[in-house]
């Protein structure tokens, strides 16, 4: 029963990616994976809904396709389709944003805000969460997530001050007491922070 749920899924993105004329290729190229990749999510051997929210809506991109019209197409809900919270009111796009060290998603609904969910990620800090995007560079003053590149360290929120002569990155944690620290580009990265979300309880 599953298997042909997924089977159908499949086809259906098959039947999609031939009406335009679509090569495997291209489709893997929007979704940065391989030909077998998009081979197998057309003959049903990649479980849909364990697909990232990027992978979906890249997917969803190259094949010209509203996520209402996906999920019509492959029964498969997708996270991010909009909702309407209150009868008459906008409809709501919904983000799916994982959440470094867990398992689950922080789920935002942000209305009247196009946000690009590509490489976003959540960190959980002060009772609430930062929301940054993987690899991009942040300006002097802002907030970013600093990452170990190996090794098992934990992220950390800290405000970038800026670049010595060298190139190394100058931070401040967020600390109590504040903490300055200069760190390597080739031991660090640092990820610019594009919102918080705080919760009260």
């Amino acid at each position: 029963m599953v298997g042909s749920a997924r089977q159908r899924a499949g086809e259906a993105i098959a039947r999609r990616r031939r009406e335009p004329g679509l090569t495997l290729g291209e489709v893997a190229q929007e979704l940065g994976a391989s030909d077998g990749y998009v081979w197998k999510l057309e003959r049903g051997l990649v479980n849909l809904e364990n697909v990232s929210y990027g992978r979906l809506t890249a997917l969803m991109r190259a094949l010209r396709w509203t996520p209402e019209e996906f999920t019509r197409a492959t029964g498969v809900v997708v996270p991010g389709l909009t909702v309407e919270e209150t009868p008459g009111a906008p409809p709501v796009p919904l983000l799916k944003v994982p959440v470094w060290g867990r398992e689950d998603y922080l789920v935002l609904g942000l209305p009247g805000v196009e946000v690009d969910p590509r490489d976003l990620r959540a960190l959980e800090h002060g009772g609430g969460f930062l929301v940054y995007r993987e690899g991009e560079e942040p300006n002097p003053g802002e907030l970013v997530v600093v990452m170990v590149r190996k090794g098992e360290a934990s992220p950390y929120p800290a405000r970038f001050l800026g670049l010595t002569p060298r190139r190394s990155y100058v931070v401040e944690t967020l600390g109590c007491p504040k903490d300055q620290r200069t760190l390597e580009k080739g031991d660090f990265v640092l990820h610019r922070v594009v919102g918080e979300v705080r919760v009260w309880g």
